[in-house]
This record gives C-alpha cells, sequence and structure tokens, in this order.
C-alpha cells in the first residue's frame, strides 16, 4: 500500500509512530532509543534514510528520548512550537540538544507540507510547555493523532469527523486508577483537564464525533498500571454508533496499519 502506519510504540513509558508513502516517511515523537526506531524500522524494511522529519507533539521524555540524535546524528528536521522546543531544550533528561540547523519552529493551526503530505498541528491541553495533535493528509487519506489531553477541544471534534483514520489516547480505566497504588497527587493530575484521557472519555468522544468515514481508531498510550488492552476497546465499542474498527495500540511491538 502506498500510505502506511507504523505504530513503533505506543506505551506510557515511550511512544514513536511512522507515517510513510512508499518511497519516505516522517516520525511522530521519539520516546524510545534511536536504536531500537532504527531496529524495528528495519524489521520492516524500511531504512533510516527513507525518514524526512521528525513531528515532535510536546516535551515529555517518553515523547523526546532520542529527539536530539535524529536530529544531530541523523541530521533530521524536528518540527515542533516554539514553547515544545524550549521545553525540549531545558528537560535535564534530554542530555544532547538540538542545534538551530536542526529546528523547525510551526504553528498551529498553520498548515505545512513535507512533499506530498499536508500537515496541520493543533493545540491540545495537557500539563506540558504546549502539546500539539496533528492532522496528516496524504493521498485522500486523512490520519489525525491525539495524544496527552486531559479534554476534547472544539478542534479535535471536528477534525475527527473529517478523518478517515485516528490515533487517541485512552489512557486509563477509571476503576483501576481509583483502587489502584498511585499517590494521589497522580490521580488527581491524570484525572485534570491538563491530564489525560479515560478509556470512559474516549469512548464519549468517539461517540459523539465519529462519522462513517472513520475506518479505523487506534487506542494509545494505555498505562500499564491503570489499563488494559480489552477494557479501552470494550470501553469505545459499547458507545461507537459507526462501524469503525477499534484496536488498542501495542505498548512496546509494532503495529501495522495500512491507510487505504
Amino acid at each position: 500500500m502506498s500510505v502506511r502506519l507504523l505504530s513503533l510504540a505506543s506505551g506510557s513509558s515511550g511512544k514513536c509512530y511512522y507515517v510513510s508513502k512508499s518511497e519516505y516517511g516522517i516520525l511522530i515523537d521519539a520516546g524510545i532509543g534511536s536504536r531500537t526506531i532504527k531496529k524495528r524500522l528495519k524489521e520492516h524494511g524500511i531504512d533510516m534514510s527513507r525518514i524526512l522529519a521528525v513531528l515532535v507533539t510536546h516535551d515529555h521524555y517518553d515523547h523526546v528520548k532520542s529527539v536530539a540524535v535524529l536530529g544531530e546524528v541523523y541530521h533530521l528536521p524536528i518540527y515542533s512550537t516554539e514553547k515544545v522546543h524550549w521545553g525540549i531544550f531545558y528537560n535535564k533528561k534530554v542530555t544532547e540538544k538540538l542545534s538551530p540547523a536542526n529546528k523547525r519552529v510551526i504553528e498551529n493551526s498553520v498548515p505545512f507540507e513535507i512533499k506530498e503530505m499536508k500537515i496541520t498541528s493543533f493545540h491540545l491541553p495537557h500539563d506540558a510547555n504546549d502539546n500539539s495533535g496533528y492532522v496528516i493528509e496524504v493521498e485522500g487519506k486523512t490520519l489525525t493523532i491525539a495524544t496527552d489531553l486531559g479534554k476534547a477541544t472544539s478542534d479535535l471534534k471536528t477534525y475527527i469527523a473529517n478523518s478517515d483514520y485516528l490515533i487517541l489516547e485512552s489512557n486509563y480505566d477509571a476503576d483501576m486508577l481509583a483502587k489502584g497504588s498511585y499517590p494521589e497527587v497522580l490521580k488527581r493530575r491524570i484525572l485534570g483537564t491538563n491530564g489525560h484521557l479515560s478509556n470512559t472519555d474516549a469512548a464519549q468522544l468517539l461517540a459523539e464525533c465519529a462519522t462513517d468515514r472513520l475506518k479505523q481508531v487506534c487506542l494509545c498510550h494505555l498505562s500499564k498500571e491503570n489499563n488494559k488492552p480489552n477494557l479501552a476497546e470494550e470501553a469505545v465499542l459499547s458507545q461507537l454508533k459507526t462501524k469503525t474498527k477499534v484496536v488498542a495500540l501495542p505498548r512496546n511491538q509494532v503495529y501495522c496499519l495500512d491507510l487505504v
């Protein structure tokens, strides 16, 4: 297929997605090691030389672990808002820093292009310096990516209604979180409007916004401690009014989807 999505990692400890045409592609986030990215792409016959850029959602370490390496070693342009670039620079866990030559500053709601891909970022509420979702339009297909958000925005709802494919956060099961071992301050952070979407939140959002155009939803960022794939899938399917396929992405394994 000419357009493909590879989820290289989608757990709460690291995220990385690859969206490609047959001859090139882009990464969205790089929260796993560069060697792991290289290995998992190679297993699918993809060389690092085919990556043209990295889009960053926000500056938390599980999204930016290898961003600087990809920029400085592989000479890839790193796209994000000015505030996210600032957050990456001051993230103490990121020991190698991006040079100005490899930074690309974008503005939310201002489309830009990487070859045939039209890309639009949009703001999502989260407790980071800034946080963006992405809409990628290529060959008549629209993929929306929305991870790490405390509540749905009107922009996100509009993008979901106009998407063929969607990657959406479904971070926690409310009962598991309430009964789990997390300290109360962390539970409040997760539950807050700058925290994360629960399975129920994701289900209600899709019940409201999904149309028959939406072919598949990939549920992402499932918590290891406070969620299970079957719980996330069942919550969404119980409220979904369309025939959209629903898949909970594996935390640390590759998932491949052809966008047809």
